[in-house]
Formats: structure tokens, sequence, C-alpha cells
């Protein structure tokens, strides 16, 4: 039996009487060479159900994207009839018009299971599409209103993904918004899947159920093979436990899909493990109008691909962009551009904090540590001192004298009540404030507004990065670090060392113009709420 089963609490005892599907005992067992598969009456009610479940699921999202672009276009217009532009009478009902069909052509509708990232990319394209496809007819009809066309550029883009990210947040934890989705597996790769699924009610997801496969460990043994069904019941049993669900699960072995299906309403399904599935038993989800299927691959690049199929087989086409000399351009140019467009924000910002830093502790504003560059090249990463002067000794004493804090630093290199901060350090730590003076690295060329996370090259800071994973790090030595990066904006200090690494290699792997400003994007929100931080 699993281990998830011990740990869940649950009682051997528990038997499937107590959950929704019939007793895994009484169910008819099929031979595994003649699975059976989804009716043609079947798979035509699926697909009549997942049309209703896709129109549920974008009409909130369809009226979110219109009152962002009319919101965008009655700002603009007021604003431009203020300045003594002439603004055409259509042009709010257009701008909606026009957002909504480019919003259907890039796939956002439904959008249930999209990653917050890409449908980011989609916004950026739409509002592109939207904002000169408006500058064009504006021009052709006349006078052209610039500062119209301007304020409704650049509101439009912000309401149009604040818009969606509310709307999904305020629909996350409804039934009738969230698409119902059956896991397909056995044991801990199942509950494992369940679990994550449990955890995108954002994207639209909502796990039902978990329909196992008996046939891989079938015997002609009667009891046995009720065993193993009681088994896959209780680690049902336990998932639900361990997930804190109160609704219903609908279990039952896969024999029983198509009536699962029709019975909870599904319409999608996940499969948990790609080898537990061979080909004749994959034929019996056709019908099925979603399956996810896992592929036996990890750390490849999973954002620019392209699935085809050639000589019938399935393969991946990967593209990684990052160090084409198109891309190290751009990168560069938008750092520059950004960083020396603010400079009348971010400049008197560094004024401030020094003073209050030089007044309440003094000694030196800056602290200058040696990081890890493009190319292994060493450079003197800059941030605001938050940390009382003597902070390498206080470490020190501190850790010796506290094994377990001693174990917390191990992990992560981080501590959650660090001794060594001082009082105005916590609030710049807190809000990210600190690693402000970092402007002047990206100016120098030493680092990018957004990269992987600087590394320390010395015996106690980042040799598990270097050593262990060198995979990672070969990639790391080619670009420029960042002030910010995919672990800032995912959980920062709340995550481990390993996830900070996976991040990196997530974020080489899959580097766009779009997924830059995106992270941008979304630290202006952890520094606003302050997650993850310490």
């Amino acid at each position: 039996m699993s281990s998830l089963i011990y740990e869940a609490g649950i009682d051997s005892r528990v038997t499937s009487s107590s959950l929704n599907w019939p007793n895994a005992s009484s169910v008819p067992r099929s031979n595994p060479e003649h699975q059976s598969k989804i009716s043609t009456a079947s798979a035509l009610r699926l697909g009549r159900r997942q049309f209703w479940l896709d129109t549920r699921f974008a009409i909130p999202l369809i009226i979110a994207d219109a009152a962002a672009a009319g919101a965008s276009a009655i700002t603009a217009s007021s604003i431009g009839v203020l300045v003594g532009e002439v603004i055409e009478a259509g042009f709010i009902p257009v701008a909606i018009l026009i957002t909504l069909l480019a919003q259907l052509f890039h796939g956002l509708y439904p959008a249930c299971g999209m990653s917050h990232s890409t449908e980011f990319r989609r916004h950026l394209q739409t509002a592109l599409y939207v904002s000169v496809g408006m500058g064009l007819g504006m021009f052709f009809a006349g006078s052209f209103p610039w500062v119209c066309w301007l304020i409704f550029s650049i509101v439009f883009l912000f309401l149009l993904s604040s818009s969606r990210s509310l709307a999904r947040y305020l629909l996350s934890s409804q039934a009738w918004w969230t698409q119902p989705i059956l896991v397909v597996g056995n044991g801990e790769r199942a509950a494992r899947l369940f679990e994550r699924l449990g955890k995108m009610g954002s994207d639209g997801l909502r796990p039902v159920g978990i329909v196992y496969d008996p046939h891989p460990h079938w015997t002609n043994n009667f009891e046995h093979n009720a065993a193993l069904e009681r088994d896959q019941v209780l680690l049902a049993n336990a998932v639900r436990a361990r997930v804190k669900r109160s609704a219903p699960m609908y279990i039952g072995p896969i024999s029983e899909l198509e009536d699962i299906l029709l019975e909870s309403g599904t319409c999608r399904i996940a499969i948990a493990d790609c080898h537990d599935m061979s080909s004749n038993q994959f034929t019996s989800f056709h019908g099925i109008p979603h399956v996810a299927v896992p592929m036996d691959l990890s750390s490849q690049p999973t954002e620019n691909v392209r699935i085809v199929e050639a000589d019938g087989r399935v393969e991946m086409h990967c593209q990684t962009t990052l160090l084409s000399p198109q891309a190290m351009i751009a990168k560069r140019a938008m750092d520059l551009i950004l960083v020396v467009g603010a400079m009348p924000f971010w400049i008197p910002v560094m004024v401030l904090i020094g003073l209050a830093i030089k007044l309440t502790d003094p000694g030196p504003i800056f602290y200058r540590q040696s990081r890890v560059g493009r190319f292994r090249q060493p450079f003197d990463a800059l941030k605001f001192r938050s940390m009382c002067c003597d902070a390498d000794r206080k470490l020190n004493e501190y850790l010796s004298n506290n094994p377990e804090m001693k174990a917390e630093w191990d992990a992560t290199h981080k501590l959650q009540n660090d001794p060594r901060i001082t009082g105005i350090g916590r609030i710049i730590r807190k809000t990210s404030l600190d690693e402000l003076p970092q402007l002047i690295n990206v100016l120098r060329g030493e680092m990018s507004l957004v990269g992987p996370r600087p590394i320390i090259d010395c015996s106690s800071y980042d040799r598990e990065y270097i050593q262990e994973h060198p995979d990672v790090f070969e990639m790391y030595q080619m670009v420029r670090p960042g002030i910010t990066g995919m672990w800032q904006v995912s959980g920062r200090n709340s995550t481990s060392y390993k996830q900070r690494i996976d991040f990196d290699r997530f974020y080489l792997h899959n580097w766009s113009i779009a997924t830059d400003i995106f992270i941008l994007w979304r630290t202006i929100k952890t520094a606003l709420f302050q997650e993850g931080a310490c």
C-alpha cells in the first residue's frame, strides 16, 4: 500500500462503498487486450457538453476583455477631448470589437488550462494589434489624435492584463466556471497529478476523480486483483483527505471510463504516466474532447515548441532563442530604454533611501558583493546595505548557537528571521528596494533587468548550483544575470534552493521578450504585496 495512504491517516478498513462510485470488487473485469472505447453516441454527447463548458467558461472573460477595452477607450477619448482633439463617434465600440476578435484569433476564448505566462504573451500580441489597428483607422479617418491614441495604447495593455487576472482570481473558486477533469493513472503519480490539478483553479481546471488501470498488474488470481483495486480506491480516498476535499470523487477502473465521464459531466482527462498506457489502450480515449498526455522528457524547452507527426512518429521541435544575436540585442536595448527612461523616478528614490540608511545606521550606504557574471567574469553587485556592519561575524555566531537555523541556512542560503538586518533594512528588503542600485549594474552591462539570479562562487554559497547542476550553470554563463527573474516572482524565499535552479533552467530554455515583460509585470505585484520576501 502506498505511503501516501498512511500519511493521510486513512483507515485501511475504508472501502469504496463510502465513495461516489460503485464498489471496486463489483466492477466487471475486462480483458486487457479488449479495452472498451468511447461510443459514437457518447463522443457526440461529450462534444456538445464541451462546447457548453467552453461557452460558459469564456463568457466572463469576454465581459472582462470588453470592459477593459471600453474603459481604455473612454479614458483615452475623454483626455483627447480635453486637449482639443476630435474623436470619432465609433471609437469606443470599434475598440471593443477589435479587441474581442483579436483575443479570439489568439486562442484566448476559452483559454481553459492556459498558463499565466502564455496568456500574458498573447495579451501583448492583442494589445499590439489593437493599438496599431486603431492607429491606422484614426490616421486614414483624417486628423490623427495622438494623445488619445497614446493614452489608449498604454491604459489598454494595463487593463487588459489586469482585468483577466482579476476575473480568473474571482472565478477560480466557482464550480460552475471551472471545468472538471479526470486523472487516469495509478499510485503516487496519479495522487501528485490530482493534487497539482487541484491548485489550478485560476487556470479553470477542477479535478473530480481518479480512473485507475489494473491491467499492468493483472493476474488470474481473483482475490489479488480485488486487493489491487481496493488499494486504488484507498489511494483515491487518501488523496481526498490530503487535499481536504469534501466534494464526492468519481473512482473506478479504466474499463468504466465512458460511464464515469458521462456521470461526472467531464470532458477532459489527464494521464498520470505515459508508461502505464500502451498504444491499444490509448485508442480508448478517442472521442474525448481533451486528453493531456505526459511526455517522457525533462529539462527541455516547452514554450517555443511545435508538435508534429512525421513517418508515423510524434516529434517535438524545440527552439531556444536567448542566445541568438538578435535576441541579445533586443534584450539589451529593452534594458537600456527602460532604465534610462525611468531615471527621473528611481534616482530620487535612491537618494532618499541612502539618506535614511546613513541617518539610522552610520556606515557605508552600498553593499558590494562579488557575483558570477556573463562568461564567468566576476563583478560587484550593488545593493543598499540592509545589515549591520559586522554582519558576517554576527551570522557565524548566530548559526553556531542555533543548529536549527544553520539547517535552514544550509538548505536555502536564507534566514526567515535574519538577526543581521537593520530596521530600515527590513523595510527595503520587504519591498525589494535594496536591489535598486543594481540598475547601475544594468547600465554598466554587468546585469540585465530580468535573468537568472546572480550567484556567488565560494565555498559557502552556490556550490550546489555550480557542481551539481553543470548544465544550468553552463547556460547561466552565457547570459547576464538579472535583478529579477522567475524565482523572484514564483515564491522567492518560500521556495527551496533546488526550485530556484529549476526556475533558472526554465527561464534560460524558454526566454522571449514577452517572458521578460511578464516577469517585470509580476515583479511589480510581488513587490507591492511583499510575496515571499523576508
